[in-house]
C-alpha cells in the first residue's frame, strides 16, 4: 500500500472518530458556585463618632431606603454569597449592590444572579413543609391529667393539622377541649429554612480579596413625623419650643448606632405599593451625617424633598418607636395675634337678610415665631408635624391647643394656631341684598354686610379678618354654574384699614383693637356669575 493511499485512509479513520466522540459543550448560563460565603450583620463596618455604617432614611408612604456596608472576602472565581439579616418587609428588586476591594477595582467584580430567600422557620411555614412527613403530638388530657402522644402523616394544614395516623384512620390532631399544653415535635426540620430573609448573590471575582459589599434596598414597615412642644409665657411674650423626631419601626429589624435621616415631601411611587418601589427613592442614597449640625440634625434641600439628617448615632429596636431630640430653643421672643374667619354671603339663602339676626365668627389665638438667625437665634428649615401649646400661669401649666403645622423653610415665620379667643366677638350680618338678572350676560348680586368686632379682654389684640367667599380656595371655586367674578370693598363714607384680596375670593384686613373698644365695618360684595 503506498503512502498517499495510507495517508487517506488515516485521514478518514480520524475523521470518523471525531464524528462519535464529539467535544464536550461548552456550559451555558450562571456558572455554578465553588463556595458558599456568609456575610451577616456582625460584619457591619463600624465608623467614626460612635456610627457603625448602616443608614436609614424614612421616606413618605412607609418607605424606608436602607443601606449597609459590611466588611467580607470573596475569593477569587466563582461564589455564592449569603446576605444574612436582611429585613422581612425588603423590596427584593429594589437591591442596589456593589463590592469595593481593598486597593482593587469594583469593576473586577460581576454579580450574575440573585435570589430572595425568605423561607423563614416560622409555624405555620414549618407545618406546610411537612405534608406527606410524619410528626407527634403530645399533650395533657384534661380530665384524667395523663399525658398522650399521637403520631400521624401530615395530609393537609388548611385548617388545623390533619394527620394520617398509623392504623390507617384519621384525624384533626388534639380533640376539642381534651388538650392542655398542646405541642408538635418535628424529629427533623423539613426544607432550607432561615431565621431571617437573606439575599444571595452568585458573583465572580476577577481579583480575590477583602473589602467592603455595600448593600442598598428599600423596605416597608417605617414612618416619622415631627412634634413641637411650644410653651408659652404667662404674658406670651416668649416661648420655650422643643422638636422632636418620632420615627416608627414596625418591622423586625435592629439597627444599632445607625446614621438616621427622614425625608420631608411627597414621593411618588406605584399603585401596588407593596410591589413597587419609587424611583426617585433610589436616586437618593441614605444619609452620611457630617456631623455639622448645630441642633441635632442636619437640613439639605433635594429637589422639591427635604432631607434631615439626625446628627448622633441612634439604635432603633425592632417594633418600636422613638423620639430624637433635634431642636430646644428657650425664652425666644413670640408675637400673638389674632384670627377671626369671616364667611361672606353671596345671597338672602345663606344668611340673614335684613333682621337683628347676626353671625358669629369665633376668634383664634395665633403665635409666631420669626425663625430668623438674627432675631431668636433660629433661621433653620423645620418639618412639617404637629405643634402642641402649653400655656404659663404662675407656677400652674395649662395645654391650649395640638394644631398641624406646615413645612416650614429656614428664615421664613413658623405660626402655630393656639387655641380660640372667646373674649374676642366678632359677627357679620347681612343689611341688603340686591339681584339683576342680565341674560345672556349672566346675573348681578350686589350684597351689604355689616361686620362688628369688641375686645372684652383685659389687654390690646391684634386681629386679622379673613374674608372668604363660599368655596374659595377650593378646586372647583364657588358654588353655581359658571364662571364668578368677585369685587369686595368698603361702603362709601366708611373708613377703615384696607382690604387685600390674598386669593381668589378671599380678603384680609388687620386692626389692633383696645380693651372695651368696638367696631364696626359696612362691606360691599359684588359678584358677577356668567352662564
Amino acid at each position: 500500500m503506498n503512502r498517499s493511499r495510507l495517508a487517506l485512509i488515516s485521514a478518514v479513520v480520524a475523521t470518523a472518530l471525531a464524528a462519535a466522540c464529539p467535544a464536550p459543550p461548552r456550559s451555558t448560563g450562571t456558572p455554578r458556585p465553588e463556595r458558599t460565603i456568609v456575610v451577616g450583620a456582625d460584619r457591619v463596618v463600624r465608623g467614626e463618632r460612635g456610627f457603625r455604617e448602616t443608614y436609614l432614611t424614612v421616606l413618605p408612604n412607609d418607605l424606608a431606603l436602607v443601606r449597609e456596608r459590611r466588611d467580607a472576602s470573596l475569593p477569587e472565581g466563582v461564589s455564592s454569597v449569603e446576605y444574612a439579616d436582611v429585613l422581612d418587609s425588603i423590596v427584593p428588586e429594589s437591591t442596589r449592590v456593589r463590592f469595593h476591594p481593598a486597593g482593587g477595582d469594583p469593576e473586577d467584580v460581576a454579580f450574575l444572579e440573585q435570589r430572595y430567600r425568605y423561607d423563614v422557620i416560622e409555624p405555620g411555614r414549618l407545618m406546610e413543609l411537612s405534608l406527606g412527613g410524619t410528626v407527634r403530638i403530645r399533650w395533657t388530657q384534661g380530665r384524667t391529667g395523663e399525658e398522650r402522644t399521637l403520631e400521624g402523616v401530615v395530609e393537609s394544614t388548611d385548617e388545623g393539622l390533619f394527620l394520617r395516623t398509623p392504623d390507617g384512620s384519621y384525624t384533626l390532631g388534639v380533640p376539642d377541649g381534651d388538650g392542655w399544653y398542646a405541642r408538635t415535635i418535628l424529629d427533623d426540620l423539613p426544607g432550607a429554612l432561615f431565621a431571617r430573609p437573606v439575599l444571595d448573590w452568585i458573583v465572580e471575582v476577577y481579583d480575590g480579596g477583602a473589602g467592603v459589599l455595600e448593600t442598598s434596598y428599600l423596605a416597608h414597615g417605617f414612618s416619622w413625623e415631627a412634634d413641637y412642644v411650644v410653651t408659652a409665657s404667662e404674658d406670651f411674650g416668649t416661648a420655650d419650643l422643643l422638636g422632636w423626631v418620632t420615627l416608627r419601626n414596625t418591622t423586625g429589624g435592629r439597627f444599632e448606632d445607625a446614621h438616621l435621616a427622614v425625608v420631608a415631601g411627597q414621593v411618588n411611587v406605584a399603585a401596588d405599593e407593596r410591589t413597587a418601589y419609587a424611583p426617585m427613592a433610589m436616586g437618593m442614597m441614605a444619609a452620611e451625617g457630617d456631623g455639622d449640625g448645630d441642633y441635632g440634625y442636619v437640613e439639605e434641600g433635594l429637589f422639591e424633598y427635604h432631607l434631615y439628617k439626625l446628627d448622633q448615632p441612634t439604635t432603633l429596636p425592632p417594633y418600636s418607636w422613638k423620639q430624637v431630640a433635634f431642636l430646644e430653643r428657650n425664652g425666644i421672643r413670640i408675637t400673638t395675634k389674632y384670627r377671626a374667619d369671616v364667611a361672606l354671603q353671596v345671597g338672602a339663602g345663606g344668611g340673614y337678610e335684613g333682621t337683628s339676626d347676626e353671625i358669629p365668627s369665633p376668634a383664634r389665638r395665633v403665635l409666631r415665631i420669626e425663625n430668623k438667625a438674627g432675631v431668636d437665634g433660629l433661621g433653620i428649615p423645620l418639618p412639617a408635624g404637629t405643634a402642641r401649646v402649653y400655656a404659663r400661669s404662675g407656677d400652674d401649666l395649662f395645654f391650649i391647643a395640638a394644631e398641624a403645622v406646615e413645612d416650614t423653610p429656614r428664615e421664613e415665620p413658623l405660626e402655630v394656631d393656639a387655641g380660640g379667643a372667646p373674649f374676642l366677638v366678632v359677627k357679620t350680618k347681612i343689611a341688603d341684598v340686591q339681584q339683576s338678572d342680565a341674560g345672556m350676560f349672566g346675573s348681578y348680586t350686589v350684597v351689604r354686610h355689616e361686620l362688628s368686632a369688641v375686645n372684652r379682654g383685659s389687654h390690646a389684640a391684634t386681629v386679622l379678618f379673613r374674608l372668604a367667599l363660599p368655596g374659595a380656595g377650593q378646586p372647583y371655586g364657588y358654588p353655581g354654574y359658571g364662571s364668578w367674578d368677585a369685587r369686595l370693598e368698603r361702603a362709601p363714607g366708611v373708613q377703615g384699614p384696607p382690604l387685600a384680596e390674598v386669593e381668589n375670593g378671599v380678603w384680609e384686613m388687620e386692626r389692633t383693637l383696645e380693651p372695651d373698644e368696638q367696631v364696626q365695618d359696612v362691606l360691599v360684595l359684588r359678584v358677577h356669575q356668567r352662564y
